[in-house]
């Protein structure tokens, strides 16, 4: 994933697989819409209005989920970075909205924004009408952009009209996690049916569309299931402590030991994807085992070669273990630190959080089989 540039302090990223359909959207527009609407358009003039459609269409989606990632933030949402990639582009909150009206707002604004483009490209499209080639492009990107709205409200998670269903049931029950798991469920409905969708068009000869509409609905269907999966997991760890999870503190390494005096491969009998580094009793950094290979040399110490801690790499004995869920996901490093006033006490994994999510759905179970 390459990072792009950076928006209001937030990072835009786009992932391989957005080059892939940019190259395709702009083939597809250079062969077949351009020169239809211009029928004298010359093959190079047809690739470089095709260029600049595809870069345009996603400057529009970009810009959709840059009101996402902004009223979010009004709202108190912390958001990690906007990704565009295959299908479009996300949002990356790194937590649920405060309140129904909150998601209400967040979700909303997007496909908003989506028409307001829409209407726009449609309005310069009639003043430049005698520009043909601006007509057709400014046509082209108000068409797209109606439809990128209209597909959006959907009522099916993660779409944004997903998103506005979970906000009025959220606001009706009050209780989150019973709204996402039935929005979500109506989000792998919809997807079931562009699934189907696309497979009756492909056997109908148009291959191309089928299997696209295929591949949005598999894409739909497992963003669906990972909220209602990921839903569940919430209800589990919320109310456990993290202190109830941990692994206790057991191996450290102080900032002043020099790589060369460490043992091998096997440092202190257990192999770590990371060594905690501390300094006066406080963690300070987390020693990667690539960096003890990469930059071991005379007189580097371990405080050289460590990775400084961030805010997303500890957290407190009394927090929630769903914090520290969201810490593993958000640091990539599939494990947080557990400090107290400065002190390293322990250690939680992700897998220690699946298993202690496991053993709470299993005693959940059996509670329900008794009564």
């Amino acid at each position: 994933m390459l990072q792009i540039f950076r928006v209001a302090g937030i990072p835009v990223r786009v992932d391989a697989s957005w080059l892939l359909v940019f190259g395709l959207i702009s083939w597809s527009l250079a062969s077949g819409y351009f020169p239809y609407v211009l029928p004298d358009v010359t093959r190079g003039a047809a690739w470089l209005h095709a260029i600049t459609a595809a870069i345009l269409l996603f400057a529009s989606v970009f810009l959709h989920e840059l009101s996402h990632a902004l009223v979010a933030r009004h709202h108190g949402v912390r958001v990690s970075g906007i990704r565009l990639h295959v299908f479009g582009g996300v949002s990356e909150l790194e937590s649920e909205p405060p309140t129904p009206r909150a998601e209400f707002l967040i979700a909303a604004v997007g496909p908003l924004t989506s028409f307001v483009i829409g209407a726009l490209c449609y309005g310069l499209g009639r003043a430049l009408a005698d520009v043909p080639w601006l007509a057709a492009l400014t046509g082209y990107l108000a068409a797209v952009n109606l439809i990128v709205g209209l597909f959006n409200l959907v009522p099916g998670f993660p779409l944004d009209g997903g998103r506005l269903l979970r906000a009025m049931l959220w606001g009706w029950s009050g209780q989150l996690g019973w709204a996402t798991r039935w929005a979500s469920r109506a989000g792998s409905l919809f997807a079931f049916l562009l699934i189907a969708l696309g497979a009756v068009r492909a056997v109908g000869g148009e291959m191309v569309g089928g299997l696209w509409f295929i591949l949005i609905g598999m894409f739909l269907y497992q963003a669906a299931r990972s909220s209602e999966e990921t839903t569940g997991l919430h209800d589990r760890l919320e109310h456990l402590r993290v202190a109830d999870v941990m692994t206790p503190r057991s191996m450290t390494v102080d900032a002043a030991t020099p790589l060369r005096a460490m043992p091998g491969d096997d440092f202190g009998g257990r192999r770590l994807a990371a060594f905690p580094v501390v300094r006066d009793d406080h963690l300070v950094g987390f020693l990667p085992w690539r960096r003890m290979s990469e930059r071991i040399a005379d007189g580097v110490t371990a405080g050289d070669a460590m990775v400084p801690i961030r805010s997303d790499d500890v957290v407190a004995p009394d927090s929630s273990a769903w914090l520290a869920f969201l810490k593993t996901g958000r640091n990539r490093a599939g494990r947080v630190a557990v400090v107290d006033g400065g002190r390293l006490v322990g250690t939680v994994s992700r897998d220690d959080l699946e298993k202690a999510a496991r053993l709470q759905r299993l005693r959940a179970d059996v509670g329900r089989r008794a009564a």
